[in-house]
Formats: C-alpha cells, structure tokens, sequence
C-alpha cells in the first residue's frame, strides 16, 4: 500500500452536513444551523466529488467528531483507494475556517493511481489548498513547518511546486475594513453591559469593523472565566453623540464579521 499524508486549508464552511447521516454513510445538508452539524468545508466536498468521479460507489462515512462543529473526522473508500480526512481547529476564539486545517491520509496500491489522483484534486483549488493560514502555529499543533507541507504535495503529485505557487490569492473580502483611526477607540475603552438579571458585564472593546456604512464593535469578556471570549455587536449611533450597542441578528454577516475580526485580533496580538 503507497500512502500520503497531507495538510490542507479549508477556506468555506460550507457545505453543513448533517452528522447523523453521515454516520450512516449518506451526505445530508443544510444551509445554516449548528447542532448536529459538522463543517465539511470546500475541500471536503471537493475531495468528495473527486472521489465520486473515479467510482460512482464511493463509500463515505462520518468516524468521530466533537462538540465543536470544525473537529471531526471522515473515512473514504472508492476504486481501491483508502482515506481518512480529519479536521482539527488548532487556534482562535472564533468558529472560522482559518482556525483550522486538515489533514489528509490516503493510500492505494497502485503509485501511479496515487500521484495522477492527487494531481487531479489540487487543480480542483482557486487557491492551492497546501496554502495554510498560520505556519508557526501549524508546526507547533501538526510537526510540520512550510516546508514540510509543500514538500509532501510535491511528492504526492510528482511535480514540482514553483514559489509563486505558495502565495493565497487572499480572502475575499473586499467589502470589510477597520474604522478610520481618527474614531477608532481607545485600547482601554470598556463598555459596560447588564444582562438578564441584571448583573454588570465589562467588556473592552479592540476595535471596530465597517461595512457599508455599518460600523460592529469588536468586545471581549474582561472577567477571567470568559476573558478568552469575543462578541461583535453592532454601533448605533444617536442624537448627541449617544452610543448604544446591539447584536447581529443576520448569522452569514456575523460569520463573515467574525472571520474579519479574527484577522484584526492577530494582526494586533490579542489573540
């Protein structure tokens, strides 16, 4: 048996599957939602389809997963190739496909069948899935360094990957910028909020997102048992310079929101 273990970057969520069917071995999805589901993510899918297209019998199977939605793991077995897909989300506070990675192990008997599958699958990408979002970190959680990675796509294929060929063509997500830094607030600005039984919540804000004329706070817990959590909510700005803040009832904005902030909390090393 010849095998290959990779690593790659999802860049979408989508498509949700239901875990319960996958546990049967059917793919069910859904459009939005959180329980129940796993992310199976853009290369997930594509992996699927490139499955299904050397073998109409393709067999997939949901093995483990955990309670949150980016942790899980897949078994495949289509034209005498064996795989196990895993997902693992190895850092951040925010549920967003940069936080995790995935790893890859795949093996059949035949070498050539091996390289020409891989080949085939890493020209189903806009941008090259061995392209991972944050190398020191994968090297910590995975043992393996850029290197590493692009090196053993590189031999799973049998060509040679050119360094323009390790540069992401970026996010897309042109609509999404911070605040102008004439408004942007000041590191130790705290909002205090009461919830339901009207207990105080300090909440330091680090900063603010703008889109399309929106503007959304980005807040953390400032108590030492939710500290490592963050919440986006949304500006309202009255008469008189009043501020008030509310939630984010769209869930695909706060999503999209969350993985701008996300970028925002590392590039200023809150995270």
């Amino acid at each position: 048996m010849h095998s290959v273990t990779l690593l790659a970057q999802p860049r979408s969520k989508h498509p949700l599957v239901k875990r319960r069917a996958l546990s049967s071995g059917r793919i069910e999805t859904k459009n939005r939602g959180t329980f129940g589901l796993i992310w199976f993510t853009d290369f997930g899918e594509k992996f699927w389809e490139a499955c299904q297209t050397v073998d109409d019998n393709a067999k997939i199977r949901l093995r483990s997963s955990g309670f949150d939605e980016m942790n899980w793991s897949i078994s495949f077995r289509f034209a005498g190739f064996k795989a196990r897909l895993t997902s693992q989300k190895y850092k951040g506070f925010f549920g967003t496909p940069r936080n995790s990675y995935l790893e890859l192990r795949l093996g059949c008997q035949n070498p050539n069948d091996l390289r020409m599958f891989v080949q085939a699958l890493s020209t189903k990408f806009e941008n090259p899935p061995w392209i991972l979002n944050n190398w020191k970190k994968i090297e910590l959680v995975a043992g393996m360094n850029q290197e590493d990675v692009v090196n053993s796509w590189s031999q799973a294929m049998g060509m040679e990957i050119t360094p323009e060929e390790t540069k992401s063509k970026g996010w897309k997500m042109p609509t999404f910028g911070l605040r102008n830094k004439e408004k942007e607030p000041e590191t130790n600005e705290f909002e205090i909020f009461e919830d339901e039984v009207g207990n105080e919540i300090k909440m330091r804000i680090h900063g603010a997102l703008e889109v399309d004329g929106s503007e959304y706070a980005i807040m953390s817990h400032t108590d030492g048992d939710y500290a490592s959590e963050f919440e986006i909510m949304k500006i309202d700005r009255g008469r008189g310079g009043n501020i008030s803040y509310s939630g984010v009832d769209d869930q695909d904005l706060y999503e999209d929101l969350s993985e701008a902030a996300a970028m925002h909390l590392e590039s200023i090393g809150a995270v």
